[in-house]
């Protein structure tokens, strides 16, 4: 039941936050208006977000195994990458 509650937990913040904080830091929008476009946009293009949001996991999963040390690459590039990502899905 625990697995179910936090896989539940971690695809809600994935739909509020993929899109909303590069958002936020692009344009001049209160956190309310960043949250729903966040989350239109995981609705209305499921298949990719899941697809990137297991990559996230992933390469968090693998960048922590030596000592945590692989998360000094695997953040700025995760970062990089969600800012295209932003880019192409807010117009």
């Amino acid at each position: 039941m625990g697995h179910v509650i936090g896989g539940v937990l971690a695809i809600v913040t994935f739909s509020i936050t993929v899109v909303s904080f590069p958002l936020l830091l692009d344009r001049e929008v209160d956190f309310i208006t960043a949250m729903i476009a966040s989350v239109g946009s995981v609705f209305s293009n499921p298949l990719p977000m899941l697809g990137w949001g297991l990559c996230i996991v992933l390469l968090l999963f693998v960048a922590s195994l030596p000592v945590f040390l692989g998360l000094l690459v695997a953040l700025p590039v995760l970062g990089h990458t969600t800012w295209h990502l932003y880019r192409k899905l807010v117009a």
